[in-house]
């Protein structure tokens, strides 16, 4: 099956994408086609939307989906007249929450994702900052400032997984690659130890982690069977040394290890 899916917003869209995604991901049976339209903020930029859509469907076999974050009334009426079956994600929700809590709700686009909270945004970007500096071992100092100091072998996600933590939550995630050095000295290195109260080890199945450099090395001794078994066998060693329980992230999403990292931080900090 094949369906086409679309993407409506007043806004960025995000939110229409990350909870409609997450919806179609219950059917994995069928192959969706996405197709996205930020900045849908007038009536006029609605009615040739739905025209649009209206053409486009014309010619598939099966309806398309719509989902829609249209808190402006006057546009979700125009857009869910068009020839799809329309899901505007707000609108079973806003009333009855604004009853529950005997407040109006501001139907206004963009507060979600906006300068709402300004410090809580420059933590954010500070979080990145730190982060994109702090990546692949790249600097072993001021590790103090660290939330989190990731620690696997190479290619088994450290890198996106930190940048959702900075981006997401706002944690200052470093993060370190082990390598033969590491493996040979049978130990971290002094500035990792330092913090180890901040460490998050993982660990990956060696046919996953096989799979990942086959992608980026193919052939290579890098990406070989053996060599993967190898450094996750010394990795699980130098945790072991150290009493530390790894994170298993090989059937894992950045998404899903980060929101994981994050709960482990705030247990850590008492937020939780």
């Amino acid at each position: 099956m094949r369906c086409d899916v679309y993407f409506i917003s007043e806004s960025t869209g995000i939110t229409a994408d990350e909870l409609g995604s997450s919806l179609l991901s219950q059917f994995p049976q069928v192959s969706f086609k996405k197709r996205y339209h930020p900045f849908i903020d007038t009536i006029e930029k609605a009615d040739a939307l739905v025209q649009k859509i209206n053409d486009q469907a014309a010619s598939e076999p099966m309806q398309p989906l719509v989902f829609a974050t249209m808190a402006n009334k006057e546009i979700n009426e125009v857009l869910s007249k068009v020839n799809a079956h329309y899901y505007e994600l707000f609108d079973n929700y806003l009333d009855k929450i604004s009853a529950n809590l005997g407040v109006e709700a501001r139907r206004e686009s963009g507060l979600m994702h906006g300068l709402v909270n300004e410090l809580q945004y420059d933590a954010r970007i500070d979080a990145v900052n730190y982060t994109l500096s702090h990546d692949d071992g790249m600097i072993l100092k001021s590790l103090d400032e660290a939330d989190i100091i990731m620690v696997g072998v190479s290619r088994s996600g450290k890198t996106p997984t930190c940048l959702y933590l900075a981006l997401k939550f706002g944690i200052k995630a470093a993060n370190y690659p082990l390598t033969e050095d590491d493996f040979e000295r049978y130990c971290f290195p002094k500035e990792i130890l330092a913090h180890k109260e901040k460490l998050i080890v993982t660990t990956i199945s060696p046919q996953r982690l096989h799979h990942i450099r086959e992608k980026r090395r193919p052939g290579s001794r890098y990406s070989a069977m053996s060599t993967c078994t190898s450094e996750i066998k010394m990795a699980s060693d130098l945790y072991d040394r150290y009493g530390l329980i790894p994170l298993d992230v090989t059937s894992q999403s950045v998404e899903e290890l980060a929101t994981q990292i994050a709960r482990i931080y705030r247990k850590t900090m008492g937020n939780d």
